[in-house]
C-alpha cells in the first residue's frame, strides 16, 4: 500500500533440543509506527534451526549469531523477540536476570546462561533496538490470544504444551502473567486416576512435590515411558516407543487425567476463557477428546461449562511454530511498546511545555500589572 513501509525484526525459540530462529518483516503504517488495530503476524522471510541437544550453549547461540548477521540490514533489526525455555529472567526491571536462564534450571548446562546478551549485540545497530522475553508458553499463548481476541471478546488464554515437559502459558486480563518468576503450572499436584501405581517419573529431583503426582511427574513423554516400562518390566531405550502404542493403551487414560486435571485447576482458579494444547503428546489421536471429557468429570457440575467442549479445550492454531510465532509477536510488541513510549514521551513533553507556557504567561502577567499598578500609583502621586 501507499506510504507504507516495513520494518526488519529478529525472532528466536529457544528449546531444549533446537533454537528456531527467523527473520520477519512487520508492516508500518504512513507514520512509520506498528499497527495494532488488527492481528497479523510478522511474515517470516528467512529461517533456520539450530540444534542445542549438545548442551554447548556457547555453539548454539553462535550459530544462531551466524544467522542473524548473514541476514542484517545495514541498519540493524528494529526488534528482537525471544521466546525460551526456563525458568528464564522475564521481567525487564530485574536487569541481571532479564534473558538469562535462571540458576533453578533442571538443564544444568544451560544455568545462568545469558541468552539475551549476544542475540541483542548481534541484532542491534547504531540506534537502540526493541527487545522482549517471554517463556516458550508464555509467547504462544500471546499468539492465541491475539488471534482470537480478534474474532471475539476475551480476556484470557492458557496456553500447555506436552512433550519432553509440560508448560503453561498464561494471559490474563489481556496480559502476559509475571510475577516472583513466570507460570510453571506442570508442576501442580493432581489426583490419579484409582490403583495408580506410578507415582511420577525419576527427573523430579529438581522439581515441587519431586515429581510425585504432578501433571508433568505423569503426563511428559518421560513419565508416560517410565510408566510403560513399568507395565512390561522392560527398559525402554528411547521415548520414541510411544508412537508404537495404540490409541487405545491405558498410559493415554493417565496422560489424560493428569492434563484435565491441569485445566480444571486454570479453570477454578483463573475462570481461564480457553485453553489451548500443543506438544507432540496431545498429537496422540483420541487424546484430546479424553482430556476434554475427563475435565467435566472432574469438575463435576460445579462450573457452566459449553455444551461443545472444543470451544473451551482445543489444539493449538499454529501447530509445530506456536513457539516461533509467538517469537515473532514479541517482536512486533516489543516496536509496538516503543512507539507507546515515544508518542507518551512527546506527549508528556508538551503537557510540560504547555504548562510551562501558562506559567510564563501567567507570571508576565502579573509583573506587567504589578508594574502598570505602580508606575500608574507613581504618576498619580507626582501630579
Amino acid at each position: 500500500m501507499a506510504g507504507q513501509s516495513i520494518a526488519v525484526v529478529a525472532a528466536v525459540e529457544a528449546g531444549g533440543t533446537s533454537f528456531k530462529v527467523a527473520v520477519c518483516t512487520v508492516l508500518l503504517d504512513e507514520s512509520g509506527n506498528v499497527s495494532s488495530s488488527s492481528f497479523q503476524p510478522p511474515e517470516i522471510i528467512h529461517r533456520t534451526e539450530v540444534d542445542s541437544s549438545h548442551d554447548d550453549p556457547g555453539r548454539t547461540l553462535d550459530e544462531c549469531c551466524a544467522f542473524f548477521l548473514e541476514h542484517k540490514p545495514k541498519d540493524g533489526y528494529s526488534a528482537l523477540g525471544l521466546a525460551t525455555f526456563g525458568p528464564v529472567g522475564v521481567r525487564p526491571d530485574r536487569t541481571k536476570e532479564y534473558g538469562r536462564i535462571l540458576k533453578s534450571s533442571p538443564k544444568a548446562s544451560w544455568r545462568d546462561v545469558d541468552l539475551l546478551g549476544p542475540l541483542k549485540k548481534t541484532c542491534q545497530g547504531a540506534t537502540p533496538m526493541a527487545v522482549k522475553v517471554e517463556t516458550d508458553v508464555n509467547a504462544p499463548a500471546l499468539a492465541e490470544y491475539l488471534k482470537v481476541s480478534a474474532e471475539r471478546t476475551i480476556t484470557s488464554v492458557a496456553y500447555i504444551t506436552v512433550g519432553t515437559g509440560v508448560g503453561v502459558g498464561l494471559i490474563v486480563n489481556d496480559k502476559t502473567v509475571h510475577g516472583r518468576m513466570h507460570p510453571e503450572g506442570g508442576h501442580v499436584p493432581i489426583h490419579p486416576l484409582p490403583n495408580d501405581t506410578f507415582s511420577g517419573y525419576s527427573w523430579g529431583d529438581r522439581s515441587p512435590f519431586r515429581g510425585q503426582n504432578t501433571v508433568e511427574g505423569v503426563a511428559c513423554s518421560v513419565a508416560l515411558t517410565e510408566r510403560l516400562d513399568q507395565i512390561t518390566g522392560k527398559k525402554s531405550l528411547s521415548r520414541s516407543v510411544l508412537a508404537d502404542l495404540p490409541d487405545d493403551h491405558e498410559i493415554w487414560d493417565h496422560a489424560a487425567n493428569a492434563l484435565a486435571s491441569l485445566c480444571t485447576t486454570l479453570l477454578l482458579t483463573l475462570s481461564i476463557e480457553l485453553i489451548v494444547l500443543g506438544g507432540g503428546i496431545v498429537q496422540r489421536r483420541g487424546l484430546l477428546d479424553k482430556i476434554r471429557s475427563r475435565t467435566v468429570e472432574c469438575l463435576n457440575g460445579y462450573l457452566e461449562l459449553p455444551a461443545d467442549m472444543s470451544t473451551l479445550i482445543k489444539m493449538a492454531s499454529f501447530g509445530k511454530d506456536s513457539g516461533l510465532v509467538g517469537a515473532t509477536i514479541l517482536a512486533h510488541d516489543a516496536m509496538l511498546d516503543d512507539d507507546k513510549c515515544t508518542r507518551a514521551r512527546e506527549k508528556k513533553m508538551k503537557q510540560e511545555a504547555f504548562g510551562y507556557g501558562l506559567r510564563h504567561g501567567f507570571l508576565v502577567g502579573v509583573l506587567s500589572a504589578a508594574l502598570i499598578f505602580r508606575y500608574g500609583l507613581m504618576g498619580r502621586r507626582a501630579r
